[in-house]
């Protein structure tokens, strides 16, 4: 009996069946949480769109630009985030384009310049030569302070815009970099588990994961530890965390390693992509400046009295031996904001054993270009940023490599690389603005390591309006455009025509997309009757705005003037259909009408001068004209 009851009262076991939907109930559960959230998330935009590109929502053409937000992604411990340049392209690639990708760190984004200072500006303007039947887009997605990883996460996003060709100026920030092995947002050692954790940041829960873990540990930090935030810190003090790294040691290498790796990454997917690869060598100022920390306790000799005794070297004219002892005195810096030889070596060893990878010898040639064979500050603003003429070498370095690879000899230029340095268009305006970036950044971390002084911009006094401009471009968030559109018009008031037109073909080159400088440069032409500087770039104008009055109107009178009646009616009509009571855009047409020898319109026009303003000069006595060709 008992054993009946034991039977009855027992559970029967599931079935196979039954087990594999509790099991599969049971995991489902939180991935179903996981997705809501994710969905949740994403409703509510958390974090932003952080893609590396976007639409600008520019009016009647599709564009794309990089996004300023998407370096959000790897800057986690920090909360200044650097953001990359405005370089707009089409949304979608056209069928003669040939489109261009550049990539790296500040350098590679033009600091402290930014804008017309990108090397990657002269490689568009040498290519725009070269490819006079292509549509040629050159896009710069440098930031500041990034590491190869950030390279390689970009990289999927780039090849989906369908580029013909990539450039690299990358590896000064491997070590403090985001994501570098000496930097506050470090994630370890391992390269593949840290390409793994980009892939995963994909995700907005993943991101919020990141954001509760790292606001906890930074309250921890800040409730129990003796560390304060100093809200004055520049991005490179906030960033790095060991602050004496010694050539040789496990640290400085596992940056080659990583170096390394993330290049072979990079260069594995962009190969399986077929598309060339072009990697520059990096330049850092060796002569003028030192060490910014001397190990003394080290393995490896003084980088102090290294670069001591290079300078004696250097002082002696023995110059071979002066610049090996920079170089060396740059590698044995504790501090490792300046590439190490080894990061060139690197690139070098990388490009030649990979097909459709290409070296640019871009240190070479700046070394070519110095006083001495040694770089200082005659191409160097501080450590390692180049100031404009370094920039130009790099980025006609880069062209040379490009036009070598298209089989394009220069000779096919309408002129000679050299002469592209005054095409990057350089103001007064544009130094100041780098002078004070300079500046404020030389007043911190790590140029001043002990208590800083008190910031220069507290009691500056400009000199010029010029100064004050671009001080306020730095230190009161002008934007840049703005300041120059300011100054050009303070130069078009005070007489200064040439340097306001100079200005404005600032503007041209940072923004070819935008029809107002072309506008307002042709306009001083035409107020100095010099028909001939205004018209190509109210052409430009027009093919980028055919819908604008004034427009259509100057290339009207243009046309008219230049013995073409016809095609002066043409655009002044489509001037009259977009503002019809314009008496100058109606005067001209009746004149055109006239020269045209169709009197009875040019007279009906006329009369509606007359119409929208009784007074226009000369237009009664042209009436009166047209009467007597008419009555005769």
């Amino acid at each position: 009996m008992s054993a009946k009851k034991t039977s009855k009262n027992s559970k029967e076991p599931l079935s196979n069946r039954k087990k594999i939907l509790f099991y599969a109930i049971t995991f489902s559960i939180p991935i179903l949480f996981f997705l809501i959230i994710e969905v949740a998330l994403r409703a509510i935009d958390y974090k932003g769109n952080n893609d590396l590109f976007i639409d600008p929502e520019i009016p009647d053409v599709e564009f794309l630009y990089p996004n300023p937000n998407f370096a959000s992604r790897y800057f986690f411990y920090t909360n200044t985030v650097p953001s990359p340049s405005m370089d707009m392209f089409l949304a979608e690639k056209p069928a003669n384009g040939f489109r261009v990708f550049a990539m790296g760190g500040s350098s590679a984004a033009g600091y402290p310049y930014g804008f017309n200072g990108t090397y990657s500006r002269v490689v568009n303007d040498v290519l725009q030569d070269a490819l006079p039947d292509k549509t040629v887009e050159v896009i710069n997605v440098g930031i500041s302070a990034i590491s190869t990883y950030t390279l390689f996460d970009q990289v999927n996003e780039i090849i989906a815009q369908q580029p013909d060709a990539v450039l690299i100026y990358a590896g000064h920030n491997e070590f403090y970099g985001a994501l570098g092995v000496g930097s506050n947002e470090n994630l370890g050692g391992f390269p593949a588990f840290v390409r793994f954790y980009l892939n995963m940041q994909r995700l907005k829960t993943f991101m919020l994961l990141r954001t509760i873990i790292v606001d906890s540990g930074k309250w921890f930090a800040e409730t129990f530890g003796d560390s304060e935030y100093d809200a004055s810190a520049t991005l490179m003090e906030r960033i790095v965390d060991s602050r004496s790294i010694e050539m040789g040691s496990p640290k400085y290498e596992l940056a080659m390693i990583q170096f390394q790796s993330n290049l072979n990454a990079i260069i594995a997917k962009y190969q399986k992509a077929g598309i060339p690869v072009f990697i520059g060598s990096v330049a850092s100022n060796l002569k003028d400046h030192a060490p910014f920390v001397d190990i003394q306790d080290g393995e490896q000799p003084s980088a102090q009295e290294t670069y001591d005794a290079a300078n004696t070297a250097y002082e002696n004219r023995e110059l071979d031996k002066a610049h090996e002892l920079y170089t060396l005195a740059k590698d044995l810096d504790g501090l490792k904001f300046r590439a190490p030889t080894q990061i060139n070596q690197i690139i070098r060893e990388t490009t030649q054993s990979n097909e459709m990878v290409y070296y640019v010898p871009s240190e070479e040639e700046l070394t070519r270009f110095t006083y001495d064979g040694i770089i200082g500050f005659d191409l160097m603003l501080e450590h390692l940023h180049p100031n404009q003429r370094g920039y130009f070498i790099i980025g006609k370095t880069f062209a040379a490599s490009l036009l070598d690879y298209l089989d394009i000899p220069e000779s096919q230029l309408p002129q000679r690389l050299n002469d592209y340095f005054e095409d990057m268009h350089f103001t007064d305006f544009d130094h100041r603005v780098a002078y004070h970036r300079v500046e404020t950044l030389k007043q911190g971390f790590p140029f001043v390591m002990g208590e800083k002084p008190t910031p220069y911009q507290v009691d500056y006094d400009p000199i010029s309006i010029v100064d004050s401009l671009a001080f306020r471009t730095v230190h009161f968030n002008m934007s840049w455009d703005k300041a120059k559109v300011h100054l050009a018009d303070h130069y078009e008031r005070t007489g200064q025509k040439e340097k306001a037109i100079a200005e404005y073909l600032g503007l041209i080159r940072n923004q070819p997309w935008n029809e107002s400088p072309y506008i307002f440069a042709a306009r001083i032409y035409l107020d100095q009757n010099d028909f001939d500087a205004a018209e190509p770039l109210l052409r430009k104008a027009y093919a980028i705005n055919p819908r604008d009055a004034f427009i259509t109107k100057m290339l009207g009178a243009i046309e008219v003037q230049q013995g073409n009646a016809k095609e002066g009616i043409r655009f002044l009509e489509e001037s009259r259909r977009l503002n019809p009571s314009d008496p100058q855009m109606l005067y001209n047409l009746s004149g055109a009408y006239g020269i045209d020898k169709q009197f009875g319109k040019a007279l009906e026009i006329a009369q509606k001068v007359r119409q929208v303003n009784p007074r226009f000069p000369g237009n009664e006595a042209w009436i009166q004209q047209l009467q007597t060709i008419l009555n005769q």
